[in-house]
């Protein structure tokens, strides 16, 4: 509510001098996102372990572990194809993050949930779509920025793998874990495909115009324009509501491979979730009524406004030209997230490796389909 975010500039100052350091980012600087670049290369660098997050759960300690891996990788990717000249540097960058993601240590939380390891079910029945999605965008933005990937082989196998499953699938969603079903985690690797088609020249439009219809048909909100954020694996029930975190998200993916729909998403967020004021600017994570808890998904829930929502839709903002969003949200983040600048590496103090990684890959989210706001 508009409330929250006018409490925020009344106690802690005007957001605008926050939203002014969003400028050179928005604007693509590469100085200042290789500042961003090397904040997230340490935690690369370093010996990570799910014992470094401490969310109270295996399963989502292992998430973070492989997010803060694969959200950096792209992040380089991003990087790289916005300035040609860090590809050299991004492709290493990206392979060390790639090499760490699919080591089976990291694997291990998808593995426990399916009780089969997601690398050894390509080609199965088996989706494992929550790291095998987010791993395959990594993956295609590899081979982007570098045509001689080593990963050249894997992409392909789990871009037939997930097509595959996609195409056969009577809800036109896979699962994330065995009974869960995530849209957003689909349109992770609706992204990849985008990204697959661009690199290889193959097509598969017929594929990404079946998910758009099946999400509008089907999984966004009829009242809201909003997003699901879970779904019966029999039939394609909504089993939550639609929320701000994963609609934010998907929105960033799908920019990939589907700007139209992305726009669609984005605009309903603008209208349903976007608060502003004082230079400061926030997403909801329900849309105005009953609302709901907060979860992992969306991080704290304070007076409405989400955190994981806000922090998505920064890539949202930049991949389709709105500055004003951009800049106010990042002014949120900001306050809240304590960006630190030791030796021209940036960091979020109080994000830690995940919260590095997904700032990075938003920031820099690609503005190819930009449509610029007057």
């Amino acid at each position: 509510m508009r409330i929250a975010v006018l409490l925020i500039g009344a106690l802690w100052g005007p957001g605008a001098a926050l939203g002014t350091s969003a400028g050179p980012l928005y604007e693509g600087d590469l100085e200042t996102q290789l500042a961003h670049a090397r904040g997230v290369a340490r935690w690369v660098d370093e010996p990570l372990s799910e014992a470094d997050f401490g969310t109270g759960s295996q399963r989502f300690d292992g998430e973070w572990l492989f997010g803060t891996y694969v959200m950096g990788a792209i992040g380089h990717g991003q990087v790289a194809l916005e300035h040609p000249e860090y590809r050299a540097e991004a492709g290493r960058r990206m392979e060390r993050a790639i090499d760490a993601a699919l080591t089976r240590e990291v694997r291990a939380f998808d593995r426990a949930a399916w009780g089969t390891d997601p690398v050894d079910d390509i080609g199965t029945r088996r989706a494992h779509v929550a790291y095998l999605g987010y791993l395959d965008l990594a993956l295609a933005l590899h081979r982007q920025v570098d045509p001689e990937s080593k990963f050249i082989e894997l992409e392909e196998s789990i871009t037939r793998h997930l097509a595959g499953l996609l195409e056969r699938s009577a809800t036109g969603l896979v699962e994330t874990y065995p009974g869960e079903v995530y849209p957003v985690d689909n349109a992770a690797f609706i992204g990849a495909l985008g990204v697959h088609d661009a690199v290889t020249g193959e097509d598969h439009r017929t594929l990404i115009r079946r998910f758009r219809a099946e999400l509008r048909g089907r999984y966004i909100s009829a009242e809201t324009g909003l997003l699901y954020q879970s779904v019966a694996r029999r039939g394609g029930r909504p089993v939550d509501a639609a929320r701000g975190s994963g609609t934010a998200l998907a929105t960033y993916f799908l920019a990939y491979a589907d700007p139209e729909l992305s726009e669609q998403l984005w605009s309903a967020m603008r209208r349903e979730l976007y608060r502003q004021g004082l230079g400061f600017g926030a997403m909801r994570e329900y849309a105005p009524g009953p609302g709901g808890r907060g979860d992992i998904d969306s991080g704290p829930v304070v007076l409405g406004l989400g955190v994981s929502a806000t922090g998505f839709a920064i890539g949202a903002a930049r991949a389709h030209g709105d500055r004003d969003a951009y800049r106010s949200l990042y002014a949120t983040a900001a306050l809240f997230g304590a960006p630190t600048d030791a030796g021209g590496r940036m960091s979020f103090a109080l994000g830690g490796p995940i919260g590095d990684a997904i700032m990075f890959a938003m920031l820099t989210a690609p503005r190819a389909v930009a449509r610029v706001r007057s």
